[in-house]
């Protein structure tokens, strides 16, 4: 089964963020966190159903190497992201843990 890849222009906003503040500290930061994302991208990309449902529909992975959770939901063949945040952040009410 193929699945398409759906990022909210908020989870991109906050990558955006995330990035700009690692390229503050060096280019090569910045470059592995953006591999790292893409490798997590492409992991749930390609199997979805991978992670345990943590709430209502939403699941939740790690950056591989950083402290950063992507949270998607399965809708269809739409891997859709709805968050990337610094696991120090406060929990999101609708989004979970």
């Amino acid at each position: 089964m193929s699945y398409t890849l759906v990022v909210k222009p908020e989870a991109i906003a906050e990558t955006a963020e995330i990035y700009a503040y690692h390229k503050q500290i060096g280019q090569a930061l910045a470059d592995r966190f953006d591999k790292e994302l893409d490798a997590c991208y492409a992991f749930i990309t390609r199997n979805p159903t991978g992670y345990q449902i943590r709430k209502k529909n939403y699941r939740h992975v790690m950056v591989r190497k950083f402290r950063y959770r992507v949270v998607y939901a399965l809708i269809g063949q739409d891997v859709v992201v709805f968050q990337v945040r610094h696991t120090s952040r406060k929990v999101s009410e609708e989004l979970g843990p």
